[in-house]
């Protein structure tokens, strides 16, 4: 019994100081974002050569991976097509891969810009090989463009795009890519968008900011940038073994040389997820698609002659941060007996827990509010809690991520729906699933703080507040809070 309560302590105190080293790696990036200091240890990053006006122009290949994506294939091909690079300089592929009547919208669209004059085709996969890195490698062996420019289907690049984009790669010849900065069309469509909007400024406005900045590798986004054909195939081309196959790339051609740009001023519109299992389903690829990367390319990091130290253990942390939410939930599962009094923390836990109450947030509070730099503070500080908030109600969920990813249990890419889920017959038959876990973990852990230890509710006001939040939002999404009236509606009949 003794020897059980030892590693549940040291599981804890692990877990614990896990956190606190995560926290911290958001806390030195939100720093190195909003100080103008450079430490005098730390090299400069070369200076990056800002695009000059074109006179040559190269052949650039505009790849559009959908699937199931109906209409807003013609949205995006209006955007492309209005795009200022020269016809005769510009390939279209629209690599739609989707299984209903997108497809046929697809070929409709094709012809139309086909018929207008532009270099255009449809390539439709009948087997999903690799999902989104199978269809991009797809088009690229029926292309020789030397420069390959990839949206999605719901973002809108603005006409000087790629002006601007392939000046920089034609500028400075050791940049493998130039991702630009997402914005939000429907930020103001409810609670949940404004909350991922604070959160996806974070990541942009400050984490690829500061990693630009420091010299690290500011990942590709797998949307609104364009890459260097040589850098795609001497990184070894793309790869479907993750979920991010954005990631994997991105790392694997930093680690054969390359660098990268990140151009912050450069602005593409793109459409927020407007629903709770959509943004949910989004979550739990990235955060499994980090961790998959994380387990594929971390002995490479750290055996890799190309970076310094500091840069290994930053695009290690980089590539853990996702796990907090695995960390997280052991916390909750290694602590309920400490906070019932079953158990007595040591020294050591009793710091490691002080340490982390203490830095916990700071990370996450300080990306949040300075990606928001510029806007009304009111309005940054509400979204920013909202957000806080929601994120905590992705624990469960995204903790499965991480220990289906760290176990190598392997699932299929499913694409982020834009609109609103429509609800299938199957899904309403199975409408009492829909956020029942949230609601039986948030309730559950509610219960059991009021009972146990009352103090510690406040502790667990977060995650049990974003637990249940969450879980409603998805239960009313689903139709929940209607059945009860149609079973009345039906007895009254």
């Amino acid at each position: 019994m003794v020897a059980l309560e030892l590693l549940v302590e040291f599981l804890l105190t692990v877990s614990l100081a896990m956190l606190a080293v995560m926290s911290a790696h958001l806390g030195l990036l939100a720093l190195a974002r909003w100080s103008t200091h450079r430490p005098s240890w730390l090299p400069s990053p070369p200076r990056l050569i800002p695009a000059s006006p074109l006179t040559n122009y190269p052949d650039v290949l505009v790849q559009l991976p959908l699937f199931n994506e109906g209409e807003l294939v013609t949205q995006i091909l209006t955007a492309v097509t209005a795009l200022d690079w020269p016809r005769d300089k510009l390939w279209i592929q629209v690599l739609d891969d989707s299984t209903d009547d997108s497809l046929i919208t697809s070929r409709r669209a094709v012809a139309a810009v086909k018929h207008a004059g532009f270099h255009v085709e449809l390539l439709h996969r009948r087997k999903r090989t690799a999902f989104k890195a199978g269809a991009l490698a797809a088009g690229l062996r029926r292309s020789t463009a030397a420069y390959v420019a990839i949206f999605d289907a719901d973002f809108q690049p603005p006409p000087d795009f790629l002006q601007r984009t392939v000046g920089v790669l034609l500028a400075n010849t050791d940049l493998a890519y130039v991702q630009t900065r997402w914005g939000h069309a429907n930020r103001d469509h409810s609670l949940l968008t404004r909350a991922q909007a604070r959160l996806l400024d974070g990541h942009f406005r400050v984490e690829q900011e500061a990693r630009d900045s420091l010299g690290l590798p500011a990942p590709f986004n797998g949307t609104c940038g364009v890459w260097r054909r040589t850098a795609i195939n001497s990184a070894g081309g793309w790869h479907g073994d993750t979920l991010t196959e954005d990631l994997d790339l991105s790392l694997r051609a930093r680690l054969h040389g390359w660098r990268a740009a990140y151009l912050s001023d450069l602005v593409v519109p793109g459409v927020l997820p407007t629903s709770p299992r959509a943004w949910r389903t989004q979550q739990f690829r990235w955060t499994k698609g980090f961790a998959q990367c994380g387990i594929k390319l971390l002995p490479a990091v750290w055996s890799s002659p190309r970076l310094f130290h500091w840069q290994r253990l930053m695009i290690t942390l980089q590539l853990i941060q996702p796990l907090a939410f695995l960390f997280g939930i052991l916390c909750l599962l290694l602590g309920l007996p400490f906070i019932a009094g079953n158990m007595t923390p040591g020294y050591v836990l009793t710091a490691v827990a002080l340490i982390t109450s203490g830095v916990g947030l700071i990370g996450p509070i300080a990306v949040l509010l300075l990606g928001g730099r510029g806007e009304p503070k009111l309005s940054v500080l509400r979204d920013a809690l909202i957000a806080m908030v929601l994120t905590a109600g992705l624990l469960l969920s995204n903790a499965r991520a991480g220990f289906e990813a760290m176990i190598g249990f392997r699932s299929d890419f499913i694409r982020t729906p834009k609109a609103r889920l429509h609800t299938s017959n199957n899904n309403q038959k199975r409408w009492w699933r829909c956020g029942l876990a949230e609601l039986i973990a948030g309730f559950s852990l509610l219960i059991f703080s009021l009972l146990e230890a009352p103090a510690a509710t406040v502790s667990l006001t977060l995650v049990i507040g974003g637990l249940l939040s969450f879980g409603l939002m998805q239960a009313h999404e689903s139709g929940a809070f209607n059945k009860p009236a149609q079973i009345w509606a039906r007895l009254g009949e």
